[in-house]
């Protein structure tokens, strides 16, 4: 696994994979190339243009976002740290774990991101308000909880 994300909680994963003359393959497999072990799978595609997708941060679900086709721009905020970095080889997935909000933008026009949950989906532990999360992540420092 590659790192060099400023971000706490997020890093890069390095997908293994082959390639031949016929083209290339990458690959996860459960257990081994995810810190998680899913269970959701979901996927971002016919993003009209100018749209955004994310915009809010998780209490307990990690995610692994990969550029299936195209790309975008991935902006990510730990209460204390803002980076944006950009999705685009499929061959590289952008691993994002809790307490991070996070806001997809500037998807190339046909992009597909698919999107890896450690968690089934329940709205309950979704942060969907920006100065809620900011309240919560700085309670999780501070050693307490939200």
């Amino acid at each position: 696994m590659t790192a060099g994300l400023k971000t706490r909680n997020c890093r890069w994963i390095d997908v293994r994979g082959a390639v031949d003359e016929r083209g290339r393959i990458n690959f996860f497999e459960a257990g081994r190339d995810l810190p998680f072990h899913p269970k959701r799978l979901f996927w971002l595609h016919h993003i009209a243009p100018g749209q955004w997708r994310g915009r809010h941060g998780h209490r307990e679900s990690e995610l692994v976002f990969v550029p299936l086709h195209g790309g975008c721009r991935v902006h990510l905020d730990d209460g204390r740290t803002k980076e944006t970095v950009s999705l685009d080889d499929p061959a590289r997935a952008l691993f994002v774990g809790t307490w991070v909000w996070h806001e997809l933008t500037d998807f190339a026009e046909g992009a597909a991101i698919m999107v890896i949950a450690s968690t089934y989906y329940e709205d309950a532990e979704y942060l969907r308000d920006y100065d809620v999360f900011k309240r919560e992540v700085a309670l999780q420092d501070a050693g307490g909880r939200p």
